[in-house]
């Protein structure tokens, strides 16, 4: 029996119990296949729901599709491992603009991400953490084939994907394989897969223009689209192009994160200090290591900069103690929400010869422009920080001073500057081997630049511009003559055109890949045909970092905030794989799968051979009991490889010298918490990741109108890569140094006099012993003070993280009233644990994260009328103190131990309506974060944003209006 006899005898009422049961499992199965598998249009999607079940309730033709996690098209909608679909159409009810605000609240997304007011290097890109394994480890693919990487490494560190570039318009659906997928898709595929499918076979013509604004102000945004198709007897074609942008929101828009003065007794009750970083203009006498008052009147000349009186905050003595001019709202100019204004084009066209081949080709591209804003640029600190005599008055001096808006005329040259582009050009055949396989060919490129654009100090400017030429030396300090008037008083918007510049830094990305695909049906077992599928593939990548030449080397002039990062390579993939699917019995389907990939490049020529099976048991129709084990691995990221060199400065505690003189475990002591130098290099020597991970669970269509799934899952990582964290290398030096961790509490994580201690201390630089960074002799370095950190990723060597997912869909049968569905998902992360060596203790960071997430969506229609209420919950967090001693508040005379709890679980709500004014025109209204969820704080963070920003929203309630229009 040829392939299209058999599935022509399933179609029948007169097929086999096995036959039927591969046709389809129920009624909702097929309405759900229909529903997101086959949309033309509505009418099309309708008719396809009435012809996929007889008046008998019998399922008709429904055609095989492939799902993300298997190469094998299947009639099923659920596999072995739990796959996520959600449709265009999904994602506008409730309530979402882009593909990554959709995606970021999908409960398998459990790890946290840079947000937009902490972006550093990468202020314009949108990384995904799926099952909290890090944003590099969750494959991005666009209709299957991979994309170029961000071409700045995230966090300055490593490559990752970028889901903020995907034009809303041009969406079908997305499917998401939150489990181990390398052994179909190869490396980076280690937390799970995420498949944008691109439209396709669009007919007519549809335009839809949006627009909206935040009810607190600021924000506002609008979005238009057009997405058009034809179709002939032999070809089809599809093309789209969309405009959208959103306006900057600054904390200057939101007064409840605009100060970092705030009154005691209102929101933030510990800090009647600004942190050290919070500038205005300052001069501290470095021999009594106190602020000099600043002259009569001065303070009032500046704009937003009073006069301020530093007493320390949590019991600590203040940096130094003094007046000086401070900055009140220093924290109005950091953007909550970063603007963007973005145009972008698709299209794809096929083309059916006689002989049964097709022909195909598809085309994007993104044009974005970004702005955003940091705290750390503009501002500056004279002789870059270091203490020098000041001739005219006789004394050392400190001095540090930020730019006011109106020494620069206005705001934007603050502020910093992306322009990106990417696109992606893919073309292919496709046809078939006799009656039973099928093949297709593919070949494409992609590539993605950024340009970054700025702003910075020039160094030597504002050191002539203050100081004058350097006088000799005095008591070893660079002596100057500090013109006091000039510092103690604005400048002109001149001058500070002079001292300031706009640096401009540019990465590239890109990735070449061909792949040829077989799949279908082998032969027939007696529950069943052999399912089969085999791919070849091979590829290049590559990326380069060209920084701005003048913020490193010997011609340096000026930073690049966040540090500069250099590096680049390139490397060669090859790739073959198999994978069946074999009919054990009637009820139960084995699937495996085997690929071996190989990666060229110039440190190395390394294979990965990674497998999978699941099972698919059906004792009844109704029920799905399910399981799958994946090995998985990771060719270590490219920035991680042949990052050459990353220079820049941070602040952090010198944890070795706070416990060597007793002041552990805070370490809040200006003298122990200041700033030094840091660089990073890449590692040629780090090994590939490997890992494994397994499910198991069940799907449940309890009746027609109800189904619920349920799946425990489980992934592991050996030889884990992580950027060894600064703050980390200078926890573990003191560990090496001390012998004792920073709290008794904690767990000794090294052995002293290891070889794990031995590169850790070589990491760090310090001063001779007993002195500071300036060779002064100091009682408070008794171990020499840190002048530069060398980090660099490391293999850890185990990482494991655990958990269950839960779903249910629900729709109540129809009423008077209208058609109602709802619909929940849940997830509860049980495990997070990683360890460093083997052999040492199995840190565990469940209780540091975020553990459980909820959304849930309850839709209704009635005629024209339709509208979803979307809630999302996402469970608590820790708050800076938790599961410790409250601090003693100013005032409070209560020494008992208050012990701090976690914060808030809050939920936001998004409320979406619409009204079908005729057959064409239809009008639509968002309204996002319901109840305008913005002003809860960390009682006791003090610093911005002093809450969790990726689970606290400041931007408030937004409101839409959309209008669409369909044409022929």
């Amino acid at each position: 029996m040829n392939h299209n006899q058999h599935r022509n005898e399933r179609q029948h009422p007169g097929r086999t119990p096995t036959e039927r049961h591969r046709a389809h499992r129920n009624v909702l199965t097929a309405a759900m296949l229909a529903a997101l598998y086959l949309p033309l249009a509505a009418a099309a999607q309708e008719a396809s729901a009435q012809e996929a079940t007889s008046a008998a309730g019998e399922v008709k033709s429904i055609d095989k599709i492939t799902v993300t996690g298997s190469r094998i098209k299947r009639a099923e909608v659920e596999g072995p491992a739990p796959v996520t679909v959600i449709s265009a159409d999904q994602i506008k009810r409730e309530g979402f603009s882009t593909v990554y605000e959709a995606l970021s609240t999908l409960t398998e997304v459990t790890g946290s991400v840079q947000a937009d007011v902490n972006k550093g290097p990468t202020p314009n890109a949108s990384p995904l953490n799926m099952r909290n394994l890090g944003p590099g480890r969750t494959l991005l693919l666009i209709d299957g084939r991979r994309v170029a990487d961000y071409p700045l490494p995230y966090e300055g560190r490593g490559n990752f994907a970028n889901f903020n570039n995907i034009p809303m318009a041009a969406v079908e659906r997305i499917e998401v394989l939150a489990s181990g997928g390398s052994a179909i898709y190869g490396s980076d595929a280690m937390a799970g897969v995420i498949n944008v499918i691109m439209k396709k076979n669009f007919n007519g013509d549809e335009v839809r223009i949006k627009g909206g604004t935040t009810t607190r102000g600021g924000g506002d945004s609008f979005d238009l689209s057009w997405t058009g198709g034809r179709t002939g007897d032999k070809w089809s074609a599809t093309y789209g192009v969309q405009w959208s942008g959103r306006e900057t929101l600054f904390a200057g828009d939101r007064e409840f994160v605009d100060s970092d003065l705030e009154p005691a007794n209102t929101v933030k009750p510990l800090v009647n200090d600004p942190w050290p970083w919070v500038w205005g203009v300052e001069l501290i006498d470095s021999a009594s290591k106190r602020r000099v008052t600043p002259p009569t009147g001065a303070c009032d000349r500046f704009q937003d900069l009073p006069l301020h009186n530093f007493i320390g905050n949590e019991g600590n003595a203040p940096e130094f103690p003094g007046y000086s001019c401070t900055q009140s709202k220093g924290n109005a100019l950091w953007s909550l929400r970063n603007g963007s204004n973005n145009v972008s084009a698709f299209g794809n066209f096929s083309y059916d010869f006689d002989n049964g081949m097709q022909a195909w080709v598809s085309a994007s591209l993104w044009d974005s422009e970004g702005e955003s804003r940091q705290d750390e640029a503009l501002r500056f600190e004279l002789n870059r920080g270091g203490a020098f005599y000041d001739q005219s008055t006789g004394r050392s001096y400190q001095a540090r001073r930020a730019f006011t808006v109106p020494e620069a005329g206005g705001r934007d040259p603050f502020l910093f500057y992306t322009n990106e582009r990417s696109w992606d050009l893919a073309g292919g055949l496709r046809g078939s081997f006799g009656e039973k396989l099928n093949w297709d060919a593919t070949i494409g490129r992609t590539e993605y630049k950024v340009d970054f654009s700025f702003p910075s100090v020039v160094q030597s400017a504002v050191d002539e511009y203050f100081l004058g030429p350097q006088l000799g030396t005095n008591g070893g300090l660079p002596a100057y003559q500090l013109n006091q008037s000039r510092f103690w008083n604005p400048m002109d918007m001149a001058t500070f055109q002079r001292l300031t510049t706009h640096g401009h830094s540019s990465a590239k990305s890109w990735m070449n890949q061909a792949q040829f695909a077989v799949n279908g049906d082998l032969f027939d077992l007696p529950a069943g045909p052999v399912g089969f599928a085999a791919v070849l593939e091979a590829g290049s990548q590559g990326y380069r970092l060209s920084p701005d030449p003048l913020t490193f080397g010997p011609n340096k002039q000026y930073d690049q905030p966040g540090g500069t990062n250099q590096g680049g390579g390139d490397r060669k993939r090859y790739a073959i794989g198999v994978e069946f699917k074999l009919p054990l019995l009637e009820s139960l389907d084995l699937t495996t799968a085997g690929r071996f990939d190989r990666y060229d490049d110039d440190s190395r020529k390394e294979g990965n051979f990674t497998w999978n099976a699941g099972l698919e048991w059906r004792p009844i129709e109704s029920l799905l009991l399910r399981g799958a084990y994946n090995t998985t691995f990771r060719a270590p990221d490219m920035h991680y490889l042949f990052a050459t060199s990353g220079t820049g400065t941070q602040e952090s505690a010198d944890v070795a010298s706070c416990i060597k003189r007793n002041q552990g475990p805070n370490c809040g002591s200006a003298s122990v918490y200041y700033r030094h130098a840091t660089s990073r290099t890449g590692n040629l020597k780090l090994d590939s990741e490997t890992g494994k991970s397994w499910s198991a669970g069940l799907v449940w269509d309890a009746t027609d109108n109800l189904s619920f799934s349920a799946d425990y899952w489980r992934m592991t990582i050996d030889n884990q890569v992580r950027d060894f964290d600064i703050a980390d290398i200078l926890d573990l030096e003191s560990q090496c140094i001390n012998g004792v961790p920073r709290r008794s509490s904690d767990r000794m994580q090294v052995t002293p006099g290891s070889s794990t201690c031995s590169n850790i201390l070589s990491r760090v630089t310090r001063s001779s012993p007993g002195t500071n960074s300036f060779g002064v002799a100091d009682p408070n370095y008794p171990l020499g003070q840190v002048t530069s950190v060398r980090s660099g990723p490391i293999n850890i060597a185990y990482r494991e993280v655990a958990g269950v997912d839960v779903s249910a869909r629900y729709k109540l049968p129809a009423t008077a009233w209208g058609d109602f569905s709802f619909a929940l998902n849940y997830t509860n992360q049980l495990k997070n644990n990683e360890q460093r060596d083997p052999g040492a203790p199995m840190q565990e960071n469940r209780d540091n994260d975020v553990r459980t997430f909820a959304r849930a969506s309850a839709s209704w229609s009635r005629g024209p009328w339709n509208a979803t209420l979307f809630a999302n919950r996402i469970g608590h967090t820790n708050g800076d103190n938790y599961n410790r001693c409250a601090p003693i508040m100013p005032g409070q005379t209560s020494t008992e131990c208050r012990m701090v709890g976690k914060l808030k679980a809050p939920i936001y709500f998004n409320l979406t309506a619409g009204y079908q004014l005729t057959e064409q025109a239809r009008v639509n209204l968002y309204i996002d974060n319901l109840f305008d969820e913005a002003e809860y704080k960390d009682p006791y963070k003090m610093f911005f944003i002093y809450a969790n920003e990726r689970v606290f929203s400041r931007v408030g309630r937004e409101i839409s209006a959309e209008f669409v229009y369909k044409f022929d």
